[in-house]
């Protein structure tokens, strides 16, 4: 058996390790028989596996590269009216390079502060508008609903009005045959009073023909004196019966005519004036949210005009400010390309200056390692026994032409950071793998047949041969993906002698790594192990102690 910590153990050793063991093994045969009656149990160590974050951190040689030239260009254009500073000189971050002639920015500044005002005042009188056209959009809105409200009234009203014009046409119709009746018997009356008078002639002229006593002849002509008055009398009477039907006649007329419009009034109003009213309603109050909404965009509109000007005022003042060049970093200037009373431009830098400031870790990883480390993973930056806390910040995804590896970024940290000098050489430690939360149990409990891993776990008082599979791991526990559960009680003390069914005694458990290494435990019990060096291929069942 071998282990993979002992990898780099010369073969040599191992060649010593296998003579020993031969030696020991042939000396103790007679005691073997001698004890063969004794205790043959194994003392082991067990545990269960643990839950624990692995990982392997590497250290790289690196290269602290400096920020590259900052070139300072001003953000507004105009006359220098004032220069500081000369190449070779150090400054500080916020030290004023030189100044800008501000007098046209701050007509600009005036100009931006008059919109601001101009703005607000219009905000206030779209508000004013806005109060205004709400008013009258609910007194809008009321009107409509009454005008509404009204129309079953309105309905009733005009059919109250067609049921008394059909009373009246009704009276005016009934007069009318009344008067018509009257103009009959009155005529019947007449034509008999009429008759009457006739026979009382006829009778006053047979009497004075007859030669009729006076008296007689006078009792006769009082006779047809009052027929006569009585004729004269019912022909008034027909005139009156006549002309009272015809006022009869004239106002059922006028009844029939006052029914018709009535009922022409109150089509006219459930065809058209009703539905009229409740269109225009409808219409008005349309209208009313109608301006509403429009002045209300007015507001928004002017809201709107307030922000462009405070952004107006905002830029001016920036540009105000931008007048006064200031350096951005601490460093030293490299090159000034404006002169005193010369126009400095946006177009072309006035200043350079090289940082002071280290700006990162450069080093390079191979692919495997590359696809590992993780942006924003922390690392240490070692320069002269001296550590600086350091965070990754970029991996590149494509190979360095220069190196054929992958080139990977760290941020320094920490105001010692400036300690560091731009192109010196550095060594830096960092996480390459990880295993979050992994099964693991101590690296010195795995045993390896050919290129199998395997363990032993106490079943009850035998051991129990368990293959693996193994994952990452530091330098005393190794990851466990397959195999073996959490509740497992894995034996952590290795023993040459361990076999699948050895009787075990069982110490009790611990919750660390208490095994010794492995190199130790060979060695004392004179087990033959094929130890090589990092890279070798061992041969199959190397190390097996049968």
């Amino acid at each position: 058996m071998y282990k993979p910590c002992m990898m780099k153990k010369m073969t040599a050793f191992g060649i010593t390790l296998i003579l020993s063991a031969v030696f020991l093994f042939g000396c103790g045969k007679e005691a073997e028989t001698e004890e063969a009656e004794e205790d043959t149990s194994i003392e082991v160590e067990v545990q269960n596996p643990q839950i624990k974050n692995i990982t392997v951190s590497a250290n790289f040689s690196a290269t602290v590269v400096a920020e590259s030239e900052v070139k300072v260009i001003p953000l507004v254009s105009g006359e220098v009216v004032e220069k500081n500073f000369d190449v070779g000189d150090h400054v500080n971050a916020g030290d004023l390079l030189f100044k800008i002639d501000d007098e046209p920015y701050q007509i600009a500044l005036k100009q931006a502060q008059a919109s601001v005002t101009t703005a607000q005042a219009g905000y206030t009188q779209a508000k004013a508008a806005l109060n205004q056209t709400e008013a009258n959009a609910n007194t809008t809105r009321a009107k409509a609903i009454q005008d509404i409200g009204e129309i079953p009234y309105n309905e009733q009203s005009k059919n109250y009005a067609v049921d008394s014009a059909y009373v009246s046409k009704r009276k005016a119709n009934n007069a009318l045959k009344d008067a018509e009746d009257n103009v009959e018997v009155t005529e019947d009356t007449l034509e008999d009073y009429k008759a009457a008078r006739d026979a009382a002639g006829s009778a006053l002229e047979t009497a004075k023909n007859n030669g009729a006593s006076a008296d007689r002849i006078a009792e006769l002509e009082s006779l047809y004196a009052t027929a006569d008055a009585r004729v004269e009398s019912a022909e008034n009477s027909l005139d009156s019966a006549k002309r009272a039907a015809d006022n009869a006649e004239m106002g059922y007329e006028l009844s029939r005519e006052s029914y018709g419009l009535a009922e022409m009034e109150r089509y006219n109003y459930n065809t058209y004036t009703k539905a009229t009213t409740i269109y225009g309603a409808y219409a008005s109050a349309v209208g009313a949210d109608s301006s509403v909404t429009s002045s209300k965009a007015t507001v928004t509109s002017s809201a709107a005009g307030i922000q462009s000007a405070e952004a107006g005022l905002e830029s001016a003042q920036l540009n105000l400010d931008h007048t006064n060049v200031k350096a951005p970093v601490s460093g030293t200037i490299t090159g000034i390309d404006v002169s005193l009373h010369n126009m400095a431009s946006q177009q072309s830098a006035a200043y350079t200056i090289q940082s002071d400031e280290p700006c990162k870790v450069v080093f390079y990883v191979a692919e495997e390692t590359a696809r590992n480390i993780l942006p924003g993973t922390g690392a240490v930056v070692t320069k002269n026994g001296v550590d600086y806390e350091a965070s990754i910040i970029s991996v590149y995804d494509t190979i360095d032409a220069s190196t054929g590896l992958f080139r990977v970024e760290a941020s320094v940290t920490g105001q010692d950071a400036k300690n560091l000098i731009a192109g010196s050489s550095v060594s830096i430690k960092t996480v390459t793998r990880k295993a979050d939360n992994a099964l693991s149990v101590p690296i010195d409990s795995v045993y390896y047949e050919g290129e199998k891993a395997f363990l032993y776990v106490a079943d009850g008082n035998k051991a129990r041969k368990v293959f693996v599979t193994t994952g990452l791991s530091d330098d005393t526990m190794v990851e466990i993906l397959d195999g073996i559960k959490a509740e497992d009680r894995v034996v952590i003390t290795w023993d040459g002698s361990l076999r699948d069914g050895s009787e075990l005694r069982v110490q009790g458990s611990s919750a660390g790594n208490n095994a010794k290494p492995v190199s130790e435990v060979s060695a004392k019990n004179g087990a033959a192990m094929t130890i090589v060096d990092e890279g070798e291929e061992p041969a199959a069942g190397a190390g097996d102690i049968e």
